[in-house]
Parts: C-alpha cells; structure tokens; sequence
C-alpha cells in the first residue's frame, strides 16, 4: 500500500529537482536561458491537426462470437498546440467500436461510437536538462522519456509494458530528464480515476539508456493493487532486423506475482516494415505470436495485414487475421 509519507517524500523530492540545485539554493538562469526566453517571446502559438482512420476486417478459428468475421473502426484527431515552441498540449479525440471485437487488437479503439477525448497533457520544458509533464488524461507511458523497444507494439497482440506503465486513463504529473543520446530518468505520479489518492495513485519511475543502435529501460510501477518491475532492452544492428526483449513481474496482493514477456523482431524496407514476436498475452502467462506488415501505399494510406495465434484453455489455440487499412488526414 503506498502511505502518505512515502507520496510526501516523492513531492518533496519533485519540489526540489525543479527548483534547487544539488547545493540546495535556487538554479540559476544562464545567458543561454536568456536567449531562449527572448526566442519565446516572440514565438506565435500554432496548432497542428493531424487524424488517423483504422478499419478493420478480421476473423478468429475459435470465437465466442456466433459471427466468425469481425469489421471495426477507430478514428483519432490529435491537435498539438504549442504556445512557446518548446511546449507541447496534446489533445486527443477518439472513438471506435472495437468494445466486443475478440480480436482484441492494439489498434482497435474501444472507447465506442461517440467521439470523445482520450488524452489530455501538457508537456514543457524546465530547462535544458528537464522536461515536466501534467494532464487530466493520460496513459502510463506519457512522460517517460526513456525508449523501451524498437519493435511497434501498438499493432497486435503483445505489449513488454502491461504491468509497468498501466495505471489506466486518468490524471498525472511528471519530471525526466529529456536526453535523447544517453543516460534519462523519469518520475510520475498517476491515477486510475479522477482524484488522487491512497487507492488510486501509481508512483512510476524509469531509468533508461538511449543510443542510436541500442537502448533500454529499467521500469517500476508501485499502487495500491499490485507493484511492478520490469526491464527491456533493443539492439538494431546495420542490415539486419532490430531485436526488441523485455521482461516483466507483477506481484499483487495475494502474492502471486504474474510474469510478462515479449521476444521481437522487426524490419524496415522500401515502403514496408515487417514486424514478428513471441510473449505472453494475459495475466494467465498464455503464449501468443504475432506477425504484421505495415505497407505504404502513399503518404496518407496503408494498408496493415495482421496474424496471429493465441493459447487459450481450449485443446486448439486461437487463429486470427486482419486487414487493417489506414487512412492519414
């Protein structure tokens, strides 16, 4: 259970990574700062749209369903307004039908036929080294500046962050340091509902390495129902297909700890990449494997074939297929 003292001593210690040095007296403000805060003055606030259209056609072997094909939407409308240059407010609408889909596939939307906003943040610089996060909406994943994985996860079956960075879709604040090259480091305080408090709140905290060929994560995730750890790593080699792993454990209350994993490969080519894995899918530690292909038939259309097979209670595992086609507006 996460008590009061330990959230206290998480804010104090945001309290003072935004405002005082390692000395313990205020940062100072640099001629380079100065410079910046010129440049942002006469900054004019732009916002860009930017819209996503999925549909999906697939089919399932074996489905609770009495129907053996399966036809989804999903539609995004994202709007980045930045205000300085170096900010970013993030608003995102979505809707889609994918509610009793048993395809159950990560780039189905569930959040039903009327649209309405998933995601709401704002991100903003501190200074050169920090970046700070807040929002009413946002995932477990918003503000972590760390890379996990080279492998695309938001296609198919299989996630290498189900436990670490779930704390579902509700208010949060952050702090990272904003490296891309080298050594980041993230803090976050989330929730799963529209107040935060003892049962509700998620401490998620990252260290991570990031290079042009390599990287990883070293993840945890602490609440009141289970606490996570996890650490994942990638390797992109010339030539050859990236190589993406991670691990996962969740302990929950009645001890049992439940563990999650995910082996990937993935490559790009001309106007394709093709992506494979094998992992766990459910907290039951079934296995799945996935394969996709993302193919470029222009600039604002393509088109998302995915396969994949789930082991279940049943004697014969889950076959599934999709064509997914993807509109850019």
């Amino acid at each position: 259970m996460i008590k009061n003292k330990t959230l206290s001593v998480f804010i104090f210690f945001v309290l003072q990574v935004l405002f005082l040095d390692a000395h313990g007296s205020p940062k100072k403000v640099d001629e380079k700062i100065n410079s910046k805060d010129k440049l942002e003055k006469n900054y004019f606030p732009t916002t860009n749209v930017k819209g996503s259209l999925f549909f999906t056609l697939g089919a399932l072997s074996e489905s609770a369903s009495s129907e053996s094909l399966h036809f989804t939407y999903e539609n995004k409308i994202r709007l980045n307004t930045s205000f300085k240059g170096t900010d970013n407010l993030l608003t995102v609408f979505e809707s889609g039908n994918a509610l009793n889909s048993p395809l159950m596939l990560d780039l189905q939307s569930k959040k039903g036929d009327n649209l309405k906003i998933s995601t709401l943040l704002y991100k903003f610089e501190l200074d050169d080294e920090y970046e700070a996060i807040i929002g009413p909406k946002m995932f477990g994943y918003h503000g972590l500046a760390g890379k996990s994985t080279a492998y695309n996860e938001r296609i198919a079956i299989l996630d290498g962050s189900n436990y670490t960075t779930s704390s579902g879709i509700g208010p949060g604040l952050g702090i990272s340091n904003k490296k891309k090259n080298g050594l980041n480091a993230s803090f976050k305080i989330a929730s799963n509902s529209s107040q935060i408090d003892n049962e509700s709140i998620h401490i998620i905290s990252q260290i991570g390495l990031t290079k042009k060929d390599f990287g990883g994560t070293i993840t945890t995730n602490l609440n009141d129902d289970f606490e996570a750890y996890g650490i994942a790593t990638f390797y992109k080699p010339k030539n050859l297909p990236s190589i993406s792993a991670s691990i996962e454990y969740k302990d929950v209350d009645s001890g049992k700890t439940i563990k999650n994993w995910v082996f990937a490969l993935q490559q790009g080519f001309q106007n394709k990449k093709v992506g494979i894995a094998v992992g766990t899918y459910n907290s039951e530690e079934k296995i799945g494997y996935e394969g996709w292909s993302e193919i470029n038939i222009s600039d604002k259309f393509k088109i998302i074939p995915v396969f994949f097979v789930r082991e279940n209670n049943q004697v014969n595992p889950e076959l599934g297929f999709s064509i997914n086609t993807k509109f850019s507006y």
